[in-house]
């Protein structure tokens, strides 16, 4: 209790003290800004007008450079998303992916399937959404004459399915029925998602508020600027009041970007099928019975033909930037995943060599890494993979900056190497020699790995980020990694001793 009254008494003091302080400096800015002002008002007018000119100069470009320093990162209007995508610009990229010699066939085919359909005149509306929400079922209602196969065991949909339709106003719509979310065994989910992006319009079709898998698939749509209908089917057991506040807490949780439309609708909707019922009768007896129910889809197909009476062009430019946006995905993981498989070959080609050379070795050195020219190449190589190069200098930097890691690690390695060739009988006679070219095998791997994986996310090799990766992968799933440089030194001694 004392303890807290001395330190009130403390913060009390401290509080006054600012507060003198502050007024002494209040006081004497106050005096010397009138000083300033009086002596101004003494000097020439040419004089006066000229220093005051320099000093409003200066606080408009001082406050200029603030005002920019601060809104640089985060301009009006911007939402932090890259620039759209336009066909030249990706058929540009595609060029140069391939004279990468990677293969640009898939996305080159993605393209001419849009043009395709742009030339087919057709609208393409795809149904999307989790299993057994009633997607097939809403096609069956709005064709009723079309061979469409529903059931009351959720997944019925097994493939990707199109059917033709065209509307009382002479609209040529082409319907795409996708399989539910995770149908499958979640083989499709990929190629469902971007059949979904494909299309002009999206009827994602629900029963319930959002769940989290729900709300990340429609947040992922519209991404990538999707137009969408959210139908809420099973409309009949939700009251007035129910769908106003379900449409409110939709409306919360997908909020347009400031200073543009919403890309989405909400209507309520019976997708007619069939449904259960329970038939108990007088003497007790209990018999299920399944009878159809009256469908309902005025709202969707209202809904539908006005988006397309009044905005068919917008449709048409969002669905092309949709497929624009996704070939740009997909250039960019398979880019990537090239860079990776390549990455992944020249730490394997070294590492190897790294582990021949080694057991070549009459008296091989723990300082291998820095001053023989296998872990130089290696580096330089991810490099120029990268297109991040780098000349030797900085090379033999950060290998050298790598080698504390490596001086503290090798007694560890080498304890670890020695324990993984004890279960395989015969080799102790030339397990020195061997124990080296595993822990080697261990080095070149884990440095390998920490300068691709710096240069994937940085785009640049970074000593000091680089080194801290390679200390945590040097010592990270230990285990394993001893087992297969382990099986791979003894099989290079068998083949070389036989």
């Amino acid at each position: 209790m004392k303890i807290a009254n001395k330190l009130r008494w403390v913060m009390a003091a401290g509080v006054m003290v600012a507060t003198l302080l502050f007024l002494l400096f209040l006081f004497f800015a106050t005096q010397s800004i009138i000083d300033v002002w009086d002596r101004l008002q003494q000097l020439p007018e040419w004089l006066f007008y000229t220093y005051s000119s320099i000093i409003a100069a200066i606080i408009i470009g001082s406050g200029t450079f603030v005002y920019r320093l601060l809104t640089s990162g985060s301009k009006p209007g911007d939402t932090g998303k890259s620039e759209p995508v336009n066909e030249k610009q990706l058929r540009s990229e595609l060029d140069l992916y391939e004279e990468s010699g990677m293969d640009a066939t898939p996305l080159r085919d993605e393209l001419a399937q849009l043009q395709s359909r742009k030339d087919s005149g057709q609208i393409n509306i795809a149904f999307f959404g989790d299993v057994s929400t009633g997607k097939s079922s809403i096609i069956k209602a709005l064709l009723p004459e079309a061979d469409i196969k529903t059931s009351l065991r959720g997944g019925s949909t097994r493939e990707i399915k199109e059917y033709l339709w065209q509307t009382a106003s002479g609209d040529r719509l082409l319907l795409t029925d996708l399989p539910g979310r995770n149908e499958a065994e979640g083989e499709l989910d990929e190629l469902v998602r971007d059949e979904a992006v494909r299309a002009q319009m999206v009827v994602y079709v629900m029963d319930s508020d959002f769940s989290r898998t729900q709300h990340e698939d429609v947040q992922q749509l519209l991404s990538f600027g999707k137009p969408m209908l959210l139908a809420f089917n099973k409309s009949d057991q939700y009251t007035e009041a129910e769908r106003q506040l379900l449409t409110q807490r939709i409306e919360e949780r997908l909020p347009a970007e400031k200073g543009k439309k919403s890309l989405f609708k909400i209507v309520f909707i019976q997708s007619g099928g069939n449904e259960e019922i329970l038939k108990i009768y007088p003497d007790g007896r209990e018999e299920t019975l399944i009878r159809p129910r009256e469908p309902n889809v005025t709202a969707l197909i209202e809904q539908m033909q006005q988006e397309i009476d009044g905005s068919t062009e917008w449709l048409e430019q969002l669905r092309d930037a949709s497929v624009f946006t996704l070939v740009k995905h997909k250039l960019d993981e398979s880019r990537e995943n090239y860079l990776r498989n390549k990455a992944e070959k020249i730490v394997r080609t070294a590492t190897r060599n790294a582990i021949l050379g080694s057991m070549a070795a009459l008296s091989p050195g723990t300082d291998i890494i820095i001053q023989g020219v296998l872990g130089a190449k290696m580096v330089k190589d991810l490099c120029t993979l990268y297109d991040s190069p780098m000349s030797q200098v900085d090379i033999d930097d950060f290998l050298d900056f790598s080698q504390g890691q490596i001086k503290k690690s090798i007694p560890i390695l080498l304890a670890v190497a020695g324990n993984g060739l004890k279960a395989f009988p015969g080799i102790g006679t030339v397990a020195g020699g061997l124990v080296h070219a595993v822990a080697y095998g261990l080095i070149f791997d884990a440095l390998g790995h920490s300068v691709a994986s710096t240069l994937e996310k940085r785009g640049e090799l970074k000593a000091a980020p680089a080194a801290l990766t390679f200390r945590e992968m040097l010592s990270g799933n230990l285990e394993d990694r001893t087992k297969t440089f382990t099986r791979l030194v003894v099989d290079q001694y068998r083949r070389k001793n036989n």
